[in-house]
């Protein structure tokens, strides 16, 4: 069983408001298209047998291609969520540091979870993907997942058993590759390869 887990590609600039999300839900740019396609030629050499994606369009976008190819629909998951940060996200800098500054401050110290406001911490982001893999190792699969890069950011923590708060030590690019697996001999996952990028 392989699992891999791909950011999704560049997106479009502009007011894209989905109400259901509450959040901005933007589309793929022409470029991120072109990308996403050139996922295809990725899997051919690596076999899934399952396609699943966050709610948001432009990680459904992402999926597409290499779900028309394999002939496989998308699953979409709300636990492949990007981390919910609530309010801040049509905010500026300016206007989160002036409205939250104690949020602003603990979370550039790198040393504690936190929540941001009305949105989530990085322990709940954790409790769901704990959820999701363990139906992963059940149902046994090679599984392409497309997400988000500070929910990556966090996976990468989750699986090697880093606190939450040490994500930014990660960087994710668009399309960027990760590949993991489970180890039953170790009990505890493997990760094989970390944004990968397709520009090779």
């Amino acid at each position: 069983m392989r699992i891999f887990i791909v950011r999704h590609a560049s997106k479009e600039f502009g007011d894209y408001y989905n109400d259901k999300l509450k959040h901005q839900d933007s589309p793929l740019s022409d470029e991120g298209v072109e990308k996403a396609k050139r996922l295809v030629d990725y899997f051919k050499y690596e076999k899934v047998d399952k396609i699943i994606a966050s709610e948001y369009l432009r990680a459904f976008q992402t999926a597409k291609y290499v779900a028309e190819n394999e002939g496989l629909e998308i699953i979409r998951d709300k636990r492949l969520n990007e981390i919910d940060n609530g309010i801040i996200e049509s905010l500026s800098d300016e206007e989160i540091i002036e409205k939250y500054p104690d949020f602003w401050n603990d979370f550039f110290t790198y040393a504690k979870d936190v929540r941001f406001p009305e949105g989530e911490t990085g322990e709940e982001v954790k409790k769901r993907q704990d959820e999701l893999l363990e139906e992963l190792k059940k149902d046994n699969k090679n599984v392409l997942l497309v997400s988000h890069e500070g929910y990556i950011r966090l996976l990468m923590c989750n699986l090697l058993q880093l606190p939450v708060y040490k994500r930014h030590l990660f960087k994710v690019e668009m399309c960027g590759i990760m590949e993991f697996e489970f180890d039953k001999k170790l009990n505890s996952w493997r990760v094989i390869r970390f944004n990968q990028s397709l520009d090779i």
